[in-house]
């Protein structure tokens, strides 16, 4: 990494992205980022690329200047979201965003940390939670592979036909129904088409009661995340 050039070609909240070559970026958390909450996103990434196709390529673990992260394949194209978001393509897009997570939902993960886990997590420390706490530990549990953010944005079309699946910071294994419960959650607060939420529930076969403790769980907790 030391004899490599980069450059910043892209920034969100919690890293920036910086191409090294027309095959490699490095993403690099945000100073405060501790080594073991990226290496967990680095260990993610790998675990689901031996089970998933269309996932970026990763290659080693970085730190720099005292910041963490990772080098991995770079992946260019627009977003599954940019299709959503024109009249003509919407159901199109709908209907790759729901076939795509139902595949993903088909694969399982022993190793994943557990939801609940993760849940927990988020609470460490706070008040006035017991409540929550609760809720948390009596919600079901389930080895299906969750991807734990898996909305439009994260979907890349390198082509018409080519897709790549990104960004696991948040993968655990669950009941299918939280990963379906977290994504809805999601597209309730995209500003896209207003029915994209209830459209998304249908084309994966699922009713609103089926997800409903999740998402009263995921509305108390979403202020713990940010």
């Amino acid at each position: 990494m030391k004899n490599e050039k980069v450059h910043k070609i892209a920034e969100g909240n919690t890293a920036e992205i910086f191409e090294i070559d027309d095959k490699k970026v490095l993403k690099l958390f945000k100073t405060g980022y501790s080594k073991s909450t990226v290496y967990h996103e680095y260990d993610n990434h790998c675990m689901v690329s031996r089970v998933m196709e269309n996932i970026p390529e990763m290659f080693e673990f970085v730190e720099k200047n005292q910041r963490f992260g990772f080098t991995m394949e770079k992946v260019q194209g627009k977003s599954l979201a940019s299709l959503m978001l024109s009249h003509d393509t919407f159901e199109q897009a709908m209907e790759i965003f729901a076939s795509l997570h139902k595949n993903w939902l088909t694969k399982t993960m022993d190793a994943a940390v557990p939801y609940t886990e993760w849940m927990l997590h988020m609470l460490s420390g706070k008040s006035n939670v017991g409540d929550l706490v609760d809720k948390i530990k009596n919600l079901p549990s389930g080895n299906s592979l969750c991807h734990g953010d898996f909305h439009p944005y994260n979907i890349i079309l390198p082509s018409e036909k080519d897709f790549v699946i990104i960004d696991f910071a948040n993968v655990c294994k669950a009941p299918k129904e939280y990963d379906v419960a977290r994504t809805y959650f999601l597209l309730k607060q995209a500003v896209m088409e207003k029915t994209l939420a209830g459209l998304y529930l249908k084309k994966m076969h699922m009713e609103y009661s089926d997800i409903r403790a999740y998402i009263e769980v995921l509305e108390i907790l979403r202020p713990y995340e940010l």
